[in-house]
């Protein structure tokens, strides 16, 4: 990937402004430890205004960061004891809590690499609607005053009552440090070019509210750079909750630093197209303290703008080979550093915080 390609990435001043956009912005609760955004059009209104010209024209969004990582001289230590909770098949059956997940059989012990971080990425050539690939999908938004985006997310769910809940990064959802919150939010699982980007077979679903950290919204702080969309529980093909056509990823959290994982999104910016998923088998490489704290995670990765928000896996797998269970969120796409452009991505560790952020949001009945 050439240099000039990556600083053409943060794409935050091209016009396309928008007066439906800034009509459904809805009602944000700013000073909450949470801050929540309702939309209150109604999910045609959303549905409506996502032609497939707006879709096709949408520019991906990625969080470029100058300067150098900076390695803590000890490795952090968690916050709380390791946990795994949540997941769920389509249809519904909620999967069992795992104290400590585990990795595919023959699995070696992942260790710190070299530079680049040690990945294999490329275009996924299964079937999108199998669980749990059927969980990833594209989220358009729109930044009011600036333009349309896309970033990546899943489903995830905690719990067999909440059915309606995606992850994605918090500078997906808003304007980290200006407490600004963007809008017109559509989610499409199995977006897929080969099927004419909308799959018609599952459709899309619109937003119903958006939180995110207290920290990315007023701050701009890439260690809480996460966020939750709750969806309207009907999409544009299914009178159904998402989950319970695209099954759900689990959470796990304060897990060991050293890991692998699956990093699974739709990066949009060059060589990329944003219309398939790719897939990066991917491992640790060091964690970043520079960014404040927790120290995030670094991985590589070949995948640019328009994977943010997108899930590192852990203890991935397509059932029923090892498990029920698809694996377990533990980290998102949130920014890179300009010199490891197109080479490596760094998110946030997810620690007893993030873990409470995602329970109360899913009705998890587990204990972080």
């Amino acid at each position: 990937m050439d240099r000039d390609a990556s600083r053409a990435w943060p794409v935050a001043g091209f016009l396309m402004a928008s007066a439906l956009a800034t009509s459904i912005s809805g009602i944000a609760a700013a000073q909450s430890p949470t801050p929540t955004i309702f939309n209150r059009s109604g999910a045609s209104t959303v549905q409506n205004y996502w032609t497939p010209q707006r879709m096709a024209a949408a520019k991906p969004m990625g969080k470029e960061v100058s300067g150098l990582a900076k390695r803590p001289a000890v490795t952090p230590l968690a916050t709380g004891a390791p946990g795994a909770a949540g997941g769920s098949m389509p249809g519904g059956l909620l999967i069992n809590r795992l104290q400590s997940p585990s990795r595919p059989t023959a699995a070696p012990i992942p260790a710190d690499g070299s530079y680049p971080g040690p990945h294999t990425t490329f275009e996924y050539a299964g079937r999108y609607l199998r669980y749990p690939i059927s969980t990833i999908g594209k989220l358009f938004f729109t930044q009011p005053g600036i333009g349309n985006f896309v970033c990546s997310a899943s489903v995830t769910t905690g719990s067999a009552s909440i059915n309606n809940i995606i992850w994605t990064a918090g500078h997906c959802v808003a304007n980290g440090g200006a407490a600004a919150f963007y809008t017109n939010f559509l989610f499409c699982p199995s977006f897929d070019s080969a099927q004419g980007g909308v799959n018609p077979a599952v459709g899309c679903w619109s937003w119903s509210s958006v939180a995110t950290s207290n920290e990315w919204f007023n701050n701009g702080a890439f260690p809480r750079d996460y966020a939750i969309i709750r969806l309207q529980p009907s999409g544009t093909v299914i009178n159904a909750n998402v989950a319970t056509v695209t099954g759900g990823l689990g959470f796990a959290w304060n897990q060991g630093r050293d890991q692998h994982w699956v990093h699974l999104g739709y990066p949009a910016a060059s060589p990329f197209t944003g219309g398939k998923i790719i897939l990066t088998a991917t491992e640790h490489r060091y964690d970043d303290s520079a960014q404040g704290n927790p120290s995030t995670n670094s991985w590589g990765s070949s995948q640019t703008p328009g994977s943010s928000g997108s899930p590192l896996i852990l203890s991935f797998n397509i059932p029923p080979a090892i498990s029920p269970n698809g694996g377990f969120i533990n980290s998102n796409v949130s920014y890179y550093y300009l010199n490891e452009a197109g080479k490596e991505l760094q998110g946030p560790y997810f620690d007893t915080q993030v873990c409470n952020f995602w329970k109360s949001n899913t009705g998890s009945s587990t204990s972080c």
